[in-house]
């Protein structure tokens, strides 16, 4: 029988028609039969559905369950084993032999679960056990021991890429590079930096400007970067993201008279550039203070990337 405790019993409406409970009522009158029902809801939290009745304390605890006197429960419990045949007994149980029977469908249908849910059991193991084999195997086949310590290294790393979300500078200090959380860093530079970059592309910038209707000699192309390089520090601009610096190269370059000598460019006669400017609101650029140092140059541009990236968080 289950140990487990059983919160309900089948009760059917109309009892009294039982031979034994109507004798058992027609001596004990309705006391006697709330006593009997009042027995059978404490058998039914007992193990095995069976009062333990070893211990010389077990009817007195009993009666004051039942809120009964002793005496009187020595004399219902002896009428109900054997006068009225509804409880049995021996000299370690009492149980009531119905009470059993009818619980029995309850008890098969716990065992049933049970071999289930050890079966279940059973297939999840064998599951996980295959799951970390296959792991063990696409790890290299490794020992339990150095998967997960790999694994551990694998989530240390990813943890310090993910926190890692501040304004990372290179040794060199003509590159900064920006990481926000998991992107790849921009690639801020230098002036000079940049136009070495872009005349070292010859697949995405060199072919596209040496074509007809733009640069036609090579040897121009650098002098045209020097002029836009000279035209972005009369405005102020000494560091650069690459994509910006190849995009505004082209569109100034749109507005310059590729006619003309580069080497002799002078932003400050730049009236198409300069035109362009008041066009769109914006003031004529003053000159910048001679001799900027590289040093502070990017150090500006790092304060304004910190604040654009503040107030995209905001």
């Amino acid at each position: 029988m289950s140990k487990k405790f059983t919160p309900w019993f089948p009760h059917e409406t109309n009892p009294r028609s039982n031979r034994k409970l109507k004798a058992l009522f027609n001596t004990y009158g309705g006391a006697g039969y709330g006593y009997w029902w009042i027995l059978q809801e404490i058998l039914c939290s007992q193990p095995g559905y069976k009062l333990d009745i070893t211990d010389e304390f077990a009817y007195a605890e009993l009666a004051d369950d039942m809120r009964c006197d002793y005496a009187y429960l020595e004399k219902f419990i002896g009428d109900c084993v054997n006068k009225f045949h509804l409880l049995q007994n021996d000299d370690t149980h009492l149980w009531c032999p119905v009470l059993i029977e009818t619980l029995q469908p309850l008890e098969e249908k716990r065992a049933r679960l049970s071999e289930y849910g050890k079966i279940g059991a059973e297939k999840k193991k064998k599951k996980k056990l295959t799951a970390s084999e296959n792991v063990r195997v696409a790890e290299g086949g490794l020992t339990d021991f150095e998967a997960e310590k790999k694994r551990e290294e694998n989530k240390t790393e990813e943890k310090s890429r993910v926190e890692d979300n501040t304004i990372t500078t290179s040794s060199s200090p003509s590159v900064v590079n920006i990481k926000v959380g998991k992107q790849q860093p921009l690639p801020f530079a230098t002036l000079d930096e940049l136009k070495e970059r872009a005349l070292a592309d010859t697949v995405h910038f060199v072919p596209i400007h040496l074509r007809a209707g733009c640069i036609a000699d090579a040897a121009q192309l650098p002098l045209w970067l020097d002029a836009f390089n000279k035209w972005l520090r009369y405005g102020g601009e000494h560091v650069k993201n690459e994509r910006d610096y190849r995009l505004h190269f082209n569109n100034w370059l749109k507005m310059q008279d590729l006619t003309q000598n580069p080497a002799h460019y002078n932003p400050l006669t730049d009236n198409k550039t300069a035109t362009t400017h008041r066009q769109r609101g914006r003031p004529m650029l003053p000159s910048p203070p001679p001799l900027t140092p590289i040093e502070e140059a990017l150090r500006l541009q790092r304060e304004e990337t910190e604040r654009a990236l503040k107030r995209l968080r905001e």
